[in-house]
C-alpha cells in the first residue's frame, strides 16, 4: 500500500508543479514576455550556420584498452 500512496503523492506534485507553472506562465504581462523574447537565452542560435566544432575525443592509449579488457 505504500508503493500505491507514494506513486500518487508523486503525481500529485508532478501536476502542482505543471499547474503552477502554467499560471506563473499566464500571469507575467505580454511586454515582459516580448522582452524576455528578444533577450533569452536561446536567441540568436537559429541563425549560427557555421561549421559545428569537433567532438572532444580523448585519446585512449591501446596499453589502457588491453587491460580493461583481460581484468575479471
Amino acid at each position: 500500500m505504500e508503493l500505491v500512496s507514494l506513486s500518487l503523492l508523486g503525481a500529485a506534485v508532478v501536476g502542482l508543479g505543471c499547474s503552477a507553472t502554467v499560471i506563473l506562465a499566464r500571469w507575467i504581462p505580454l511586454p515582459i514576455a516580448q522582452l524576455a523574447a528578444q533577450h533569452g537565452r536561446f536567441v540568436g542560435l537559429d541563425e549560427q550556420r557555421g561549421e559545428a566544432p569537433a567532438p572532444y575525443r580523448m585519446h585512449v592509449q591501446p596499453e589502457a584498452m588491453n587491460v580493461v579488457g583481460t581484468s575479471n
